[in-house]
C-alpha cells in the first residue's frame, strides 16, 4: 500500500467516524440548549416573550431524541456528496449569498439568512484553532501542497447546514429555528472544537504530519469599505435589490414619474444639478448631445496614449470625493441614501479591482457623476440586469479583463472606444436610462466586427469539437464491442492499437453519418475479421492464396476508411508497412520466429485516441494536444505504514469520499469565466467559450478571437503544476455586487433585524 492510499484510507476512517459521532455531539448541542432556555425563561420579564420561549422549549424537548437519531445518516450523505441536499430553504440560508439570491428571498428569509451567519460565525471562532490543527492534517491526507479550509469536508458550515436542514425536514417553524439556533451555537462550536482537537490528535497518532500553512497570493477582488458599510445592513439591501422601491412596470409612463417625483423629491434635485453640472446645448435630443461631446471629447485618446505612471491612479483624486459629496448632501430622503451608497460601493468594489488595467477602471471612475444621476431617478439598475446601464458596465468590464497589459492586442483600441462613447455620460443630464442604452449601442456597433469574427470562430469550433466528441462516444463503443473479439488478443500489438483507435474512429464516423440507415455503413466493420485474419501469418500461411487474392480489397478498404477521417498520411504508411510485413510472413516458411502478443493496456485500450480530433478539427479549434511541464512526482511509496490499523472503520465502499482533486475545481467552471494559461512560458489570458456536453472538451478564445481547445486531463494536469489560475469566475460586476451584500450581511450581524 503506497502512502496516498493510507492517507485515503484514513481520511475516509475520519469521516466515517465523524458520521457517528454525529448523534452524540448532537445530543450534547440539545441539552446544552435546554438548560439555556431554562434559564432564560426563568428571568424573563414579559409574558409574551416567556409563553414564546417555553413552547419552544417544549418542542425542543419533543423533537430532539428523533432529531439525534437522524443526524448521522444526513451527516454521512453531506460527506459522501461534498454538499447538502437542497430543502426549501436551500442555499439561500447556508449557502454564499449573492446579489442574485438575494432578490429571491422574502423578509423571513433574510432574518433567518442574518441569524444562521451570527450562528455559523460564532461557532467558528470558537472552534478555531482545533479547526485549522485538523485543516492541516486533512490537507496531508487529501495530498494538497497547501492547506485549503474549504476543502475540508467537517468544516462546520457543513454541519450547521446539514442541521438546518433536518430542521427544515422535520417542519419546524422558521420562528422557531430561529430561537433554538440562537442557543444552540455556543454548545455546538464547544462541541465542535473537542470533536477536532480529538480527531487531529487520532489522527496524528498514525505518523501523519501537518501539512505548514504557505501563504497564496490571490488576484485582489472587491473589499468592504469601512466609511460606507455602517448605512447598509442586509434588508434595506434587500429591499433595493428585490426591487421594492422599483417603479411598477405595467403604469403609465407619466403616472411612474410622478410617483418617482413623490418618492425621491427628485424637482428639487435637477434644479440643483443644473446650476453646476457640465451639459451640453443639445439637452432636447440624447444623440445630438452625444455627438457633439465626442467631438470634444478627442483629447481623451490623446490622454488614453499617456503612460500610465503619467496619470493619478483611479479612486485616489480630490475630485471624485468632493463629488461624492456633492451628491450624499443632495440626498433628501432614505431611498435616495440607500441607493446612493450602494452604488458608491459597488463603485469602489470596481474601482480597487487590479484584475482591470488602470486606464479602464479611470473610465469607470469618470461615470460616477451619470450613474448617480440615474439612480435618483430609476433603481432597476440594481435588480435588472438588462438595464441599459448596467449591460453597458458589464460589456465594458467583461471586455476589459481581456487585457492583461495596456501592451496587449487591440488595447488601444478598446480604450479609444470607452473614451468615445462611455466619458460623455459624464456631462450629459441623465433623465431616464437612454443615454446608457445610446452609449451601450455604439459601443457594440464598433465592436461588431470583431464581435461577428470572432463568433463565427467560436461557432466553428464548437462544431468541430461537437462532432469529435460524439464520433469518440461512438468509438468507445465499437471498442467495447472489438475487446469480445477472441482474434484481438493474439494479433500483433500495433494491429490491435489501430483497431482500438483509428479503426474505430472510422466505424463511429461512418455511423454518425449513416444517412441511409443500413446496419454496417461503408462496411467497415466487416473489414474487422479480415484485418484481424490476415495479421496472423499462422492462420495466413496455410490459405496463401486467399490472402494474395483479398489483400487488395483490403488494403483499399482501409485507405478508403482512414480518408474519412482524414488521417494523417504518414502514420498510416506506418501501420501499412507494419501490415506488410505480416503479410510478407505467410509467403515464407514457418522458421519458429515468436509471435507478438497485443499489449495494448485492458483498462484504456483507446489510449491517445480516446479524445482524438481529425486534423481539420483539431485545426478548426486550435487543440492543444499535450501540455509539456510534467506534473509534481507521486508520494513516496507507503509500505511501512500499511501494517497499523486504521482509524475504528471507514466508510463503506458505496459511501468513500475521494479526495477533492483538480477534476474538483475544474467542475466549478462555467462558461464566461476568464482564465490565465502558462503555454510554453508565457501566461495567456483566455475566456472560457464553451465546454461540451460529457465535460471532456474545453474552449478557449482570446481577446484576438483566436481560440484553443484541450482535453479536460491536459487542464487538469495544467491545474495540478499551477499553470492554470483564474481571473474571473463571473461578471466584475456581479463580484461588486456580492460584496455589497457581503458587507450588507457582516454589518447585520449585531443587529437585530
Amino acid at each position: 500500500m503506497t502512502a496516498a492510499e493510507h492517507y485515503l484510507n484514513l481520511f475516509r476512517a475520519a469521516l466515517g467516524q465523524s458520521a457517528r459521532d454525529g448523534e452524540g455531539l448532537l445530543r450534547e448541542v440539545f441539552h446544552a440548549a435546554l438548560r439555556s432556555l431554562d434559564a432564560e425563561i426563568a428571568h424573563s420579564p414579559g409574558l409574551p416573550e416567556r409563553d414564546q420561549l417555553r413552547l419552544s422549549r417544549q418542542f425542543l424537548d419533543k423533537k430532539a431524541a428523533a432529531l439525534c437519531a437522524q443526524f448521522p445518516a444526513l451527516l454521512r450523505q453531506a460527506l459522501q456528496s461534498k454538499q447538502v441536499t437542497s430543502s426549501q430553504f436551500g442555499e439561500l440560508a447556508m449557502g454564499e449569498l449573492s446579489h442574485d439570491l438575494l432578490e429571491q428571498m422574502d423578509e423571513t428569509q433574510v432574518q433567518e439568512r442574518v441569524e444562521m451567519a451570527r450562528v455559523l460565525r460564532l461557532v467558528h471562532n470558537s472552534a478555531q484553532d482545533s479547526l485549522c490543527e485538523l485543516d492541516s492534517y486533512m490537507s496531508t491526507l487529501l495530498g494538497r501542497d497547501q492547506i485549503r479550509p474549504e476543502g475540508n469536508p467537517l468544516r462546520p458550515k457543513i454541519y450547521l447546514k446539514v442541521l438546518h436542514e433536518l430542521l427544515v425536514d422535520a417542519a419546524v417553524p422558521t420562528s422557531t429555528r430561529i430561537i433554538w439556533f440562537g442557543y444552540m451555537a455556543t454548545p455546538l462550536g464547544k462541541a465542535l472544537k473537542g470533536s477536532y482537537a480529538s480527531l487531529a490528535k487520532n489522527i496524528q497518532s498514525y505518523g501523519v504530519p501537518p501539512l505548514l500553512s504557505v501563504k497564496k497570493v490571490e488576484p485582489q477582488r472587491p473589499s468592504v469599505q469601512p466609511e460606507q458599510a455602517n448605512l447598509l445592513t442586509l434588508d434595506r439591501v434587500h429591499g433595493l435589490f428585490a426591487g421594492q422601491s422599483t417603479v411598477q412596470q405595467n403604469k403609465a409612463p407619466d403616472e411612474a414619474e410622478a410617483q418617482f417625483s413623490g418618492e425621491f423629491e427628485s424637482n428639487a434635485w435637477d434644479a440643483q444639478e443644473d446650476t453646476d453640472e457640465p451639459t451640453t446645448d443639445f439637452a432636447a435630443t440624447i444623440p445630438a448631445a452625444f455627438m457633439a461631446l465626442q467631438n470634444m471629447n478627442q483629447v481623451e485618446d490623446v490622454v488614453a496614449r499617456l503612460p500610465q505612471g503619467q496619470r493619478a491612479p483611479p479612486g485616489t483624486a480630490s475630485q471624485s470625493e468632493s463629488i461624492r459629496q456633492k451628491y450624499r448632501r443632495r440626498c433628501q430622503n432614505s431611498a435616495q441614501v440607500l441607493s446612493f451608497e450602494v452604488m458608491c460601493q459597488m463603485l469602489d468594489n470596481l474601482l480597487q479591482d487590479t484584475r482591470l488595467l488602470g486606464p479602464i477602471r479611470r473610465v469607470i471612475e469618470d461615470l460616477e457623476p451619470a450613474l448617480f444621476r440615474l439612480v435618483k431617478v430609476d433603481v432597476r439598475f440594481f435588480n435588472n440586469k438588462l438595464h441599459p446601464a448596467r449591460r453597458l458596465l458589464q460589456e465594458v468590464t467583461q471586455r476589459g479583463l481581456a487585457f492583461d497589459s495596456v501592451d496587449a492586442p487591440g488595447y488601444a483600441l478598446f480604450i479609444r472606444s470607452l473614451h468615445r462613447y462611455v466619458n460623455p455620460l459624464s456631462r450629459m443630464p441623465v433623465h431616464s436610462a437612454e443615454p446608457f442604452e445610446l452609449a451601450l449601442r455604439n459601443l457594440n456597433a464598433m465592436w461588431s466586427e470583431q464581435s461577428a469574427v470572432t463568433s463565427q470562430t467560436v461557432e466553428q469550433a464548437m462544431q468541430a469539437l461537437g462532432r469529435a466528441e460524439e464520433r469518440n462516444l461512438r468509438a468507445e463503443k465499437m471498442v467495447a464491442a472489438l475487446e469480445q473479439i477472441p482474434d484481438m488478443q493474439r494479433v500483433n500489438a500495433s494491429v490491435a492499437q489501430f483497431l482500438y483507435g483509428p479503426w474505430a474512429q472510422v466505424m463511429a464516423y461512418a455511423e454518425l453519418n449513416n444517412v441511409e440507415g443500413v446496419e454496417d455503413p461503408g462496411g467497415y466493420k466487416e473489414l474487422v475479421n479480415l484485418l484481424l485474419w490476415s495479421a496472423q501469418p499462422e492462420l495466413t500461411r496455410q490459405h496463401v492464396a486467399s490472402l494474395t487474392r483479398e489483400m487488395a480489397r483490403l488494403l483499399s478498404k482501409l485507405r478508403e476508411g482512414l480518408a474519412l477521417i482524414n488521417y494523417p498520411a504518414n502514420q498510416t504508411s506506418l501501420f501499412f508497412d507494419v501490415l506488410t510485413q505480416l503479410h510478407q510472413q505467410a509467403l515464407r516458411p514457418s522458421i519458429g520466429e515468436s509471435r507478438q502478443q497485443n499489449i495494448a493496456p485492458k483498462e484504456n485500450p483507446l489510449g491517445d485516441y480516446k479524445h482524438w480530433l481529425a486534423p481539420e478539427e483539431a485545426q478548426a479549434s486550435g487543440f492543444m494536444e499535450m501540455f509539456d511541464e510534467a506534473p509534481p512526482p507521486a508520494p513516496a511509496d507507503g509500505a511501512d505504514l500499511a501494517g497499523k490499523p486504521m482509524l475504528e472503520s471507514v466508510l463503506p465502499q458505496a459511501s468513500q469520499v475521494e479526495p477533492v482533486s483538480s477534476a474538483a475545481e475544474l467542475a466549478q467552471l462555467t462558461v464566461g469565466a476568464w482564465l490565465e494559461m502558462r503555454v510554453q512560458g508565457t501566461w495567456q489570458r483566455s475566456q472560457l467559450s464553451w465546454i461540451s456536453p460529457q465535460s471532456s472538451l474545453y474552449l478557449f478564445t482570446n481577446v484576438n478571437g483566436n481560440t484553443q481547445s484541450m482535453t479536460r486531463r491536459v487542464l487538469e494536469k495544467m491545474l495540478a503544476v499551477n499553470a492554470l489560475r483564474v481571473v474571473s469566475e463571473q461578471s466584475v460586476v456581479d463580484d461588486a455586487l456580492n460584496a455589497v451584500v457581503h458587507a450588507a450581511m457582516l454589518n447585520s450581524l449585531d443587529i437585530k433585524l
